[in-house]
């Protein structure tokens, strides 16, 4: 039985029952085991999974983990690169891209902080993306 036949029949499965997996088109962890668990309750007790394609799905499952584990690794890592690059930039002088008036400042780089979607500079008491800046004067 492939990943297309399982995820069918679970669909069919869960459609007669009160329990939904997330209509989405991407795949996550908990909803994976979600499936497997289904597929495992509700096979036929005359004709059970075969046990290649149970230890292929744990090991889909499992490889599944780690890459999930691997980019969230990955994201620390680069926020963490970035708020290194820019940190070296304190006390400089740089010119900016003020992206809400579209004008260009120059100011002194006062301190770095990390936000969610990235570090920002401080520069003239404003925040300034990483991306802002056109140029360093030293």
């Amino acid at each position: 039985m492939s990943i297309s036949d399982v995820v069918s029949t679970s669909n069919n499965v869960m459609n007669g029952s009160k329990a939904k997996i997330k209509s989405t088109n991407k795949m996550g962890k908990n909803e994976f085991l979600e499936l497997m668990v289904t597929q495992l309750k509700n096979q036929d007790p005359l004709d059970p999974m075969d046990n290649k394609e149970f230890i292929s799905q744990t090991a889909q499952f499992t490889s599944l983990e780690q890459m999930s584990n691997m980019n969230t690794n990955m994201e620390e890592f680069l926020n963490m690169q970035k708020l290194t690059q820019v940190s070296g930039l304190v006390g400089k002088e740089v010119k900016a891209l003020n992206e809400d008036s579209g004008e260009t400042i120059t100011g002194e780089v006062e301190k770095v902080k990390m936000a969610d979607s990235g570090p920002k500079l401080i520069i003239n008491g404003n925040e300034y993306n990483m991306g802002s800046v056109n140029e360093i004067l030293g």
